[in-house]
């Protein structure tokens, strides 16, 4: 089987994706989240999902945003024909078709049972556990991301053609036990075995079969123990009842003893009960009472407390009240006297503080104009620099005006049209070397050149071959140079002459000597322009004019503040008559001497302000702590006063209550005489009560109740126990108990004797059928040795020594303990292994297999590999590869899936495939 191309549309990021496999190798790469694993999934889904599941499954196939159902094509060779495979993916809606070459279609169950002969496998079953079942399918083909270390063999049987690879293993082997009379005894046994025995499984041991002569014997056995088992629990239910007889006879005699001595100790308690309960009523009556008069006796005695309290208060309070007052009185007057120390010393301050506003205004009005003059002096510079710099340009301008009307010709330029020169020289004196010359001198007949008449006298110069005829008998061809030499000298003068002219023509010159006059004279103007740059820097005259522009803004918004500064300045100042027009460097010593005059007059001025400032802050000081102590003072007053009001308040509210001192005196008096009666009275009646031990009495009474109400339960219970028993006992009688065990013993034996037999049989024949498992298991790792063979070649590849693997294979269990050893070391168990050791050894144990179930599927079979060697360095990356290029190599078909294209330059494959942003690309 192999695949040959597939197409996904509306699958996830795929909204249509047309891939081509190669029939050996297939690369492919992209980066992470470009759709790699949906396409594996999305193939393998194809080949095992019913079209018709729903649910999570469904719903992580579909695209986002959903447009269209998913859909897979997938084609595919198998069984000596190529098959389309369609499958919609919408739950009930789903559809499923499968075409053959000739056109021939299925639809529905008849295509997905088709597929499922095809592949050698069903799809799974549309239940809760479909998604981790559908892993799982040809788990040693199909190997996902995240999985490339796991046991292949660890799988279900189911998952990896476990019953297809045993069997082409026995027919490659070609081991088994092949005599008729072994065949014979073989199948007997196992049908006599079968007969008793179920076949059970790899998880569970074989049990009785039921409806067996063995399971009907042990289940006769079992009746007869239990019958036996009855007549010996009857027996002793009938000792039992005797027994319960008997001693319901004997509860019911002792309880007629001991209930009437119980009943009369408990009339006798019921008194002493009846005179507690009248004592602990009166008791809690008496005690409120006595509670009550406490509480008027204290509420009495605070009164009086409080009256005398208050009264102590009252007078200390008007003791108090006279210094108190002729102290508010002083303060009073001292106030009055720092208020008037503290307005005489404010307006002195203003006077000073107007003052020093004075010397102020005039510093800062000479700083205006300092400034002023600052911004003027540097309007000069700037009008100075742009004078300047407007000069450069203009002769900058001029030269460049002079070098445009130059041609672009520079020293090396004349050089080659010296050259070119000195070439047509040297050409032209090499073809007047070689030609020749002709005079007439005297001639009896007509002498012609090339049919030209030449007169006596006349001369011609020859460069190239000429036909001289002289009369009309003789006819000479001249040669001159001895042949093609001169007509080579005047091509190459020609030449030499195109040459010279056509670069003279590109500089627009016309001649050589007026080259290097214009070379020069460029020279010099470049020169010329150089230093003019070089002495203009990088001022550029428009960012000049833009600063001396600004700075005349600042200068007229100043003038407009310096003209009042200037009109109100001090008539003392050395320089109040000076105007704006002065020599600015004149103007600025002469303002900033005037300006360190001005700022000492401001700051003793100053000074003077912040000295007075002090004592107007001393005397508000001292107004402020005196204010305080008179605010104290008041607020000490006022309490003192409230207190002696709330004191006599309190006094009032006392007397209003209690009428006077002596009613008040009288009451407690009163009071405290009841309260003795009442402790009297209270103390008798608890005597009296703690005499009768109520609690005691109360315990004796509870037990009694107890007591009786066990006894006569236990008599109702002795009651109903003696009529049951009695009852069996009667309805008992009939039947000989002691006959029916002896029956029941022999026949126990007797089917206990038919069990040991038939068990003894069945232990033969479990014993005989384990010897031939082990043989048949025996036999059976024999025929494993070829995957294990091929396991080693494969991890050659990978290894400079290649492990040795080895692998067991029982009947039952099917194969197991993958093991490899490497060189002299101890075998060690798949599970041991490193990460990324597991990753090679399960590679090759898949390609193993694959190339072992080939031999089922037209001679191939693909293996999907998706980033499957994360954990191995790159060395061991180009090992597996190699691997997979031999598997290829073999008939298998590969599909490797990567992230990382760099790592599988070194594959040969005929196809390459990148998913990259818009899709894919084949390489």
């Amino acid at each position: 089987m192999r695949l040959l191309s597939a197409r996904v549309r509306d699958y996830r990021l795929h909204r249509d994706l047309t891939v081509a496999f190669d029939p050996r190798f297939t690369v492919i790469a992209g980066p992470n989240q470009s759709g790699k694993s949906t396409i594996a999934e999305a193939l393998h889904r194809a080949l095992f999902l019913p079209v018709k599941t729903g649910g999570s499954l469904l719903d992580a196939m579909k695209s986002d945003p959903f447009l269209a159902d998913p859909e897979v094509e997938l084609t595919f060779s198998c069984a000596g024909d190529s098959w389309i495979l369609r499958k919609r993916f919408a739950g009930t809606r789903g559809s499923v078709s499968l075409q053959d070459s000739g056109g021939r279609s299925l639809q529905g169950e008849a295509a997905e049972e088709r597929l499922a002969q095809l592949i050698g496998t069903a799809a799974v079953a549309r239940t809760r556990a479909a998604a981790e079942q559908l892993k799982e399918r040809w788990g040693h083909l199909w190997v996902w991301q995240g999985s490339s270390s796991d046991n292949p063999l660890g799988l279900p049987s189911c998952s990896y053609d476990h019953d297809r690879l045993v069997e082409r293993l026995q027919a490659g082997a070609d081991l088994g036990v092949q005599s008729p009379l072994d065949l014979a005894v073989l199948d007997d046994i196992q049908r006599r075995w079968a007969e008793v025995f179920t076949a059970g499984g790899s998880n569970r041991t074989p049990q009785v079969r039921k409806g067996s002569a063995l399971q009907l014997a042990a289940a006769a056995a079992s009746a007869a123990r239990d019958d036996l088992q009855d007549i010996e629990d009857s027996l002793q239910q009938q000792q039992g009842f005797q027994q319960a007889f008997d001693q319901a006879v004997d509860i019911q005699a002792r309880i007629a003893s001991e209930l009437p001595r119980c009943s009369e100790e408990r009339q006798a308690l019921e008194g002493r009960l009846r005179r507690s309960r009248e004592l602990i009523t009166r008791v809690n009556q008496e005690r409120p009472v006595l509670e009550g008069l406490r509480k008027e006796f204290d509420d009495r005695v605070a009164d009086r407390e409080q009256l005398e309290q208050q009264r102590k208060q009252a007078a200390a309070l008007e003791a108090a009240l006279a210094p108190k007052t002729r102290q508010q009185a002083d303060l009073d007057s001292r106030q009055r006297a720092v208020e008037q120390q503290r307005q005489l010393a404010r307006g002195q301050l203003e006077s000073l503080r107007q003052a020093s506003s004075e010397r102020t205004a005039l510093a800062e009005g000479i700083e205006q104009r300092l400034r002023w003059s600052r911004l003027e002096q540097r309007r000069q510079q700037l009008a100075s620099r742009l004078r300047a710099v407007v000069q450069l340009q203009a002769r900058l301008a001029s030269l460049e005006k002079d070098l445009a009307v130059l041609p672009g010709i520079d020293a090396p330029a004349v050089e080659r049209l010296r050259q070119r020169q000195q070439a047509l020289q040297a050409a032209r004196v090499r073809a007047e070397a070689m030609a020749a010359g002709i005079e007439v001198i005297r001639a009896g007949q007509p002498v012609r050149l090339d049919g030209d008449l030449l007169a006596t006298g006349g001369t011609r110069m020859l460069s190239a071959m000429a036909v001289l005829e002289v009369g009309d008998d003789v006819e000479l061809r001249l040669v001159p140079g001895g042949g093609t030499t001169t007509a080579e000298a005047l091509q190459q003068l020609e030449v030499s002459g195109a040459a010279l002219s056509k670069e003279l023509a590109r500089w627009q010159l016309d001649s050589v000597d007026a080259a290097a006059t214009a070379e020069r004279r460029r020279s010099d103007l470049l020169g010329e322009r150089e230093r003019l740059l070089e002495q203009r820097g990088t001022e550029d005259p428009s960012s000049i004019r833009q600063h001396l522009d600004d700075l005349l803004e600042q200068i007229e918004a100043h003038a407009a503040d310096f003209a009042p500064a200037h009109s109100n300045s001090d008539s003392n100042s050395t320089n109040s008559n000076s105007g704006l027009d002065q020599d600015p460097e004149t103007l600025m010593a002469q303002l900033e001497s005037d300006l360190r005059i001005a700022r000492i007059a401001r700051t003793q001025a100053l000074d003077a302000e912040q000295r007075q400032l002090h004592v107007v802050k001393q005397a508000e000081s001292a107004l402020d702590s005196i204010q305080n102590a008179l605010k104290s003072a008041e607020m000490a007053l006022n309490e003192s006063r409230n207190q002696l009001l709330e004191a006599r308040t309190r006094i009032d509210a006392v007397l209003q209550r209690r009428g006077s001192g002596e009613a008040l005196e009288a009451e407690i008096a009163d009071l405290v005489g009841r309260r003795q009666r009442g402790t009297a009275k209270l103390s008798e009646l608890e005597a009296e009560l703690s005499a009768l031990a109520p609690e005691a009495v109360e315990c004796q009474a509870q037990a009694l109740d107890q007591t009786i109400s066990s006894l006569q339960q236990q008599e109702r219970e002795a009651s109903e126990a003696r009529i049951r028993a009695e009852g069996k006992l009667q309805g008992d009688g009939q039947v000989d108990r002691k006959a029916e065990l002896e029956q029941k013993q022999a026949d126990l034996e007797s089917r206990l004797a038919e069990l040991e037999r038939l068990q003894k049989e069945a232990d033969m024949l479990a014993l005989l059928r384990r010897l031939l498992e082990e043989e048949q298991n025996a036999m059976a790792s024999q025929y494993a040795a070829p995957l294990t063979k091929r396991i080693g070649a494969y991890l050659a590849h990978v290894f400079p020594e290649a492990p040795r693997a080895s692998l067991d294979y029982d009947a039952r269990s099917g194969f197991r303990s993958l093991q490899w050893r490497r060189g002299g070391e101890a075998a060690f168990a798949f599970e041991l292994l490193s990460t990324g050791a597991r990753e090679q050894f399960a590679a090759a144990l898949r390609v193993a297999m694959a190339e072992v179930l080939a031999e089922a599927y037209d001679g191939s079979l693909p293996l999907v590999f998706d980033d499957a060697f994360a954990h191995s360095d790159p060395e061991r990356q180009a090992g597996v590869q190699r691997m997979l290029q031999e598997a290829a190599d073999r008939g298998l078909q590969v599909i490797l899936l990567t992230c990382d294209p760099a790592s599988t330059v070194a594959i040969e494959p005929a196809g390459r495939v990148w998913l990259g942003g818009a899709g894919s690309q084949m390489l």
